[in-house]
């Protein structure tokens, strides 16, 4: 009952599970999804009976930028490998891209696979459309994209300044122990009549 909506699988996270029609569809997103990253989205298509795995499908990939980002049109939203098969679609989804999700994508060959390169933060809409033959069943989930972390480039001001001060107090230090070396040289010897009784006896 504690078990959290968004669980991980070897394609990687349980984004939608949901039947509709003759299918079971079970949808699998990277781990991390960031912008200006390749995420890869697989795809789980069973039959909703009996549970056995459906090879013989074509499964159809649409998505969408968050509604509340404008892009020129002629602005690339997604950027698809070479193997993946894009258009775009109407006027009505502009924006949006469609690709082919097909097995010889994917590392396991029970999925259907298509990565996709997204490269504004948000929550993208992913519409997925399975069909078989004469059945076909359509399957809506969201893509969270998170901003990209700017890793080590955001973090050097903090990690500069601690070598930075343990280099001034060292050189403060030997400033201060060479000036004392040298002060104590060059301090005259005391004087002494003892050492001018020689002088005043010639």
């Amino acid at each position: 009952m504690l078990a959290p909506r968004v669980a991980r699988a070897d394609g990687g996270i349980v984004q939608l599970r949901e039947a509709q029609g003759p299918f079971l569809v079970t949808v699998f997103v990277s781990p991390q999804a960031v912008e200006g990253g390749v995420t890869d989205v697989s795809v789980l298509v069973q039959e909703r009976k009996s549970g056995d795995v459906v090879l013989d499908a074509d499964v159809n990939l649409a998505v969408a930028p968050p509604p509340d980002v404008s892009n020129k049109e002629s602005d690339p939203l997604c950027g698809l490998s070479s193997t993946a098969v894009a258009s775009r679609l109407t006027e009505s989804t502009l924006h949006s891209v469609q690709v082919r999700a097909t097995r010889e994508q994917a590392s396991n060959k029970l999925l259907y696979a298509a990565p996709l390169n997204l490269d504004v933060p948000g929550d993208w809409r992913l519409h997925v459309t399975v069909s078989q033959r004469t059945d076909t069943a359509e399957f809506d989930c969201l893509l969270p994209v998170t901003r990209q972390s700017r890793g080590l480039a955001g973090l050097w001001p903090y990690l500069i300044f601690p070598p930075i001060v343990i280099l001034a107090f060292a050189a403060n230090q030997w400033l201060r122990r060479h000036s004392l070396e040298t002060g104590h040289e060059s301090q005259p010897r005391p004087f002494s009549r003892r050492s001018l009784g020689p002088q005043l006896i010639g």
